[in-house]
């Protein structure tokens, strides 16, 4: 059985081992941190990220970058898999 992060990564086609470490308790106030005040690419596409997520990995937890349309298209499509 995969993880919710395992999906997300699958459907990313991202790598964990080239995501950047992230906090094992990342705050919230981290998160707009990143969000806000970093530069990030997207991971999917590499416009400026606006979104930013961590993923619990098999090698630990990683930052997933996102901007606006990819983390929709990320939601959706997540939410349009079968269970």
């Amino acid at each position: 059985m995969t993880s919710g992060a395992d999906g997300m990564l699958y459907l990313l086609k991202a790598e964990p081992t080239l995501l950047p470490e992230a906090p094992a308790d990342t705050t919230v106030a981290q998160m707009e941190h990143r969000r806000v005040d970093e530069v990030h690419a997207c991971l999917r596409c590499g416009e400026r990220a606006r979104n930013a997520y961590v993923a619990d990995t098999k090698l630990g937890y990683r930052w997933l970058d996102l901007c606006h349309a990819c983390a929709h298209w990320l939601r959706t499509t997540m939410t349009d898999r079968p269970h």
